[in-house]
C-alpha cells in the first residue's frame, strides 16, 4: 500500500513490550511540532487501539506505516489525546535499531 497523496499511511501500533496494539488506517505526521516534539494524527475504527492511544501518558511507542516506504515512528516517550474525530499523538523520537534490522525515521 502506498501513502495518499496528502502524506498520510495506515500503521500499526507498538507498545514497550513490542506487543501489537492494532492498526489504523490514517496516520500524519504534522508538518512541524513544538521544540522536538513530532505530533501524529491517527485515525482509527479499532476501539482497542483508541484506547491504548488516548491511554498514552510519557510511554513508550512504535509506530510502523504499513505503506511501500515502510517509515517507522520511535518515540522515547509519546501521549495521546482525543482531538475530535482524531487521535493526537505527540511525543519524543529517538533512533536505534529495532530487531536487529535498520529502521527508516522520520523526525
Amino acid at each position: 500500500m502506498e501513502s495518499t497523496s496528502d502524506g498520510s499511511s495506515s500503521a500499526r501500533f507498538f507498545d514497550e513490550k513490542n506487543q501489537d496494539r492494532g492498526w489504523a488506517k490514517k496516520v500524519t505526521k504534522r508538518a512541524k511540532g513544538v521544540g522536538r516534539l513530532t505530533i501524529l494524527d491517527i485515525v482509527t475504527t479499532e476501539a482497542p487501539l483508541a484506547s491504548f492511544l488516548t491511554a498514552l501518558d510519557r510511554s513508550s511507542l512504535r509506530v510502523q506505516c504499513t505503506d511501500i516506504a515502510g517509515v517507522s515512528y520511535k518515540f522515547e516517550w509519546a501521549s495521546g489525546y482525543e482531538n475530535g474525530s482524531q487521535i493526537r499523538v505527540q511525543g519524543i523520537l529517538v533512533e536505534g535499531r529495532l530487531g536487529g534490522e535498520e529502521e527508516k525515521y522520520l523526525g
